[in-house]
């Protein structure tokens, strides 16, 4: 291997090694759904969740759940609720409630809907909320 060669290839891990510890991971503090997104969740919930779940529930849910990843409260929610039919809503609705959630919880809305396809919900950790 070439001096050329091996210093690319040092300078590539390198560049590797400092993006991935230099960014920082998205949070649900950084606008992750839209307001058009919580409102459809709001009337999912509505129909679906109130039952069970008034509108002050899930301040102290999101707080155990800061630091992992929001994919463990979302398939929590598809794989048990609602409770008398478990699985029942598809996952894109299921992804509007939470999306509602979060606008419950004061998260501010952004620009894009909160994504559940291709493992998106992996990446987005829960933290507490940032107020202005």
């Amino acid at each position: 291997m070439t001096t050329k060669l091996k210093q690319f290839g040092a300078i590539f891990l390198f560049l590797a090694v400092w993006t991935s510890v230099s960014s920082e991971p998205r949070t649900v503090n950084d606008g992750v759904y839209t307001e058009e997104q919580a409102e459809i969740g709001e009337v999912l919930y509505t129909q679906h969740c109130i039952l069970c779940h008034d509108k002050k529930y899930f301040r102290p849910v999101l707080k155990r759940w800061e630091g992992q990843p929001i994919n463990v409260l979302f398939t929590v929610m598809s794989a048990s609720m609602p409770e008398n039919n478990p699985g029942f809503l598809s996952e894109k609705e299921y992804v509007d409630i939470l999306a509602y959630v979060l606008s419950l919880s004061r998260y501010a809305p952004g620009d894009t809907e909160l994504d559940y396809k291709d493992g998106a919900l992996n990446d987005l950790i829960v933290e507490a909320r940032k107020r202005n």
